[in-house]
């Protein structure tokens, strides 16, 4: 079987609109600037350290003329302000309603005589509370990458890619902090994680949670790829691993070549690799009786997933969630200097001014070049509040280095 690092065979490309190493650090606050301009003016363009804003966009469910729209005023936005940008574009969480089995992941491998499997009906995610969103998609359909590409191509890089070349003509390009392609980048496995067990059982939208709800994908992306039940059966006897195992290992490259795929797509317009970040979790970097959930997890996978030839590798780099070490280490090992921290969340543990200091100190150490930071917006007392006094008074303290 190819393993990620046979397919992240480095070639450092040169682009006509390249980032050099020593491009500015990026300290972003998830959300508009009129949430921090309060707290934080905006950097002078010398500065080694900005404060930026960043935005999410829906990637997969959002108009494209609306996309365009998002996208400008994002860009306008930081043109009037000063505060640089950085664009975050979902990849997977949510999706359009659709039982196009061309298009939407099966939770069974097709039956004798039948050309797909059992088609997923939704995902159930808990951020904080249950919920659910739209069937999680086939990575290998042609449909799902062709609705990707035009999305990109007419709702959201061109915008991009044009005010960059007017920036760096004005010696402004510091403006544009980067765009992140995934969120937690993953296949959606939910079989035997007790969730089943919860009481009560999670609600949401009319839909409780149930029987048929206790399923694992990719079988959709595997038969694209060629595989069966015996091939994986032989695969496990031969790689003395269980059946679980090799799918897990075969949907890390799925996953992987997915979220290349939108890399690429961000290069090729022309932007630069140094300003492209993927996001994939770092639980791997952990050991597994420290994660918060199974390795069997399908975001789970090994952090060569989050690497390719396109872009830098971003994480979620959230205290509880990371070995610091371990991850940097990694990237370090597989060519790559300079990554993102593209979510981090405050915590008990690093909420504080001396605790926040020393966190975002050891991320930028260990070549942080973007820090996003999620939960600007939550509410006093919250797990992941972030606007604290301590955390801003850490924050100037860091940008003024």
């Amino acid at each position: 079987m190819k393993t990620i690092a046979v397919l992240c065979t480095f070639l450092f490309l040169s682009q006509t609109l390249s980032a050099q190493s020593n491009d500015p650090a990026y300290l972003t606050i998830l959300g508009w600037p009129g949430t921090f301009t309060q707290q934080f003016n905006p950097g002078i363009k010398e500065r080694r350290r900005q404060i930026a804003f960043g935005i999410m966009l829906k990637t997969l469910i959002t108009p494209v003329k609306e996309l365009r729209i998002q996208v400008k005023q994002a860009l306008d936005t930081a043109e009037q302000t000063g505060y640089p940008v950085l664009f975050q574009l979902d990849d997977w969480n949510y999706n359009p309603p659709s039982s196009d089995p061309n298009l939407v992941e099966w939770t069974t491998w097709p039956a004798s005589g039948q050309s797909y499997g059992s088609l997923v009906k939704r995902r159930w995610i808990n951020w904080g509370t249950w919920f659910w969103v739209e069937a999680p998609r086939n990575y290998e359909s042609p449909v799902l990458r062709a609705d990707v590409k035009q999305r990109l191509q007419r709702g959201v890089l061109p915008l991009i890619t044009a005010r960059l070349r007017k920036w760096n003509k004005e010696g402004r390009g510091y403006l544009f902090a980067g765009i992140v392609v995934g969120w937690e980048s993953g296949y959606y496995t939910i079989k035997g994680t007790g969730v089943i067990n919860l009481k009560p059982l999670p609600a949401y939208n009319g839909v409780t949670y149930g029987d048929s709800d206790e399923v694992n994908t990719g079988y959709a992306a595997l038969t694209a790829r060629g595989y069966t039940p015996d091939s994986v059966k032989q695969l496990a006897v031969k790689e003395n691993k269980t059946e679980a195992q090799v799918i897990h290992d075969i949907m890390a490259v799925v996953v992987h070549d997915y979220s290349e795929f939108w890399a690429n797509l961000c290069f090729k317009s022309g932007l630069p690799r140094e300003r492209i970040y993927t996001h994939f979790t770092a639980v791997s970097s952990l050991l597994e009786t420290e994660s918060p959930v199974p390795f069997s997890d399908g975001r789970v996978l090994p952090l060569e997933a989050a690497t390719n030839k396109y872009s830098r590798p971003g994480v979620t780099a959230a205290d509880f969630v990371i070995n610091l070490d371990t991850t940097s280490r990694a990237f370090h090992n597989l060519g790559y200097s300079d990554w993102g921290a593209v979510e981090i969340e405050f915590t008990d543990a690093t909420r504080t001014e001396n605790g926040a200091f020393q966190f975002l100190n050891r991320l930028a150490d260990s070549g942080a070049k973007v820090i996003c930071i999620f939960g600007w917006w939550e509410h006093k007392g919250h797990q992941f509040e972030a606007n604290t006094p301590g955390a801003i008074k850490a924050m100037r303290k860091w940008l003024e280095q």
